[in-house]
């Protein structure tokens, strides 16, 4: 059982041959696991349990965080920002529009990694939980939010200024905020 295991943070372990269930004996398969030691007190609850045919523990590590890049495109496109399962279009037209999203992805995702070489990223960027201190976003959503808020800015400049001048002890404050979104505009 792998329960019965004693595995702790920072240990990796690879079991060949393991077949999965008890019932259907599905396997057999290699179980590498590993758990990623923690870092200033930070770290996962828990390990990674992966079934796979490789039979390196380093190979098999290597190929699952690649893997992470790929679910995160698959998220863009379709909860975070096309959506494209709910265009319900023809063939032609789906063609068609994934090359469109394509392009815009493209787009969007160099914008997010020029905003990240520039150290912008803590401004153009959201935690995603209020206790989490590392972006957990894409380039490409770091780009779009990004853009979002270039648009917003030319968009509501007028009303922005009247407001930054309600509040005259947060000058310095707001001078950072307008000196980044200067550099975004000059990243865009």
């Amino acid at each position: 059982m792998v329960q019965d295991l004693d595995i702790r943070p920072g240990m990796n372990q690879f079991y060949p041959a393991v077949t999965c269930n008890k019932g259907d004996g599905l396997g057999p398969f290699n179980l590498a696991i590993y758990w990623k030691r923690p870092y200033r007190g930070q770290g996962p609850k828990a390990p990674w349990y992966i079934l796979t045919n490789l039979s390196e523990v380093k190979q098999v590590m290597a190929i699952y965080r690649c893997r992470w890049g790929i679910e995160q495109l698959f998220k863009d496109c379709k909860t975070g920002g096309y959506n494209l399962e709910e265009t319900q279009v023809n063939d032609q037209r789906f063609l068609a529009l994934v090359l469109l999203i394509a392009l815009a992805y493209t787009f969007a995702t160099f914008h997010g990694q020029r905003l990240r070489q520039l150290r912008l990223n803590h401004y153009a960027g959201r935690l995603q939980e209020h206790q989490e201190t590392t972006l957990r976003q894409s380039d490409f959503s770091l780009g779009l939010y990004g853009q979002r808020w270039i648009y917003a800015m030319e968009l509501w400049h007028h009303g922005a200024v009247q407001l930054i001048a309600l509040k005259p002890h947060k000058r310095l404050f707001f001078q950072r905020g307008l000196q980044t979104l200067s550099l975004m505009q000059k990243a865009f």
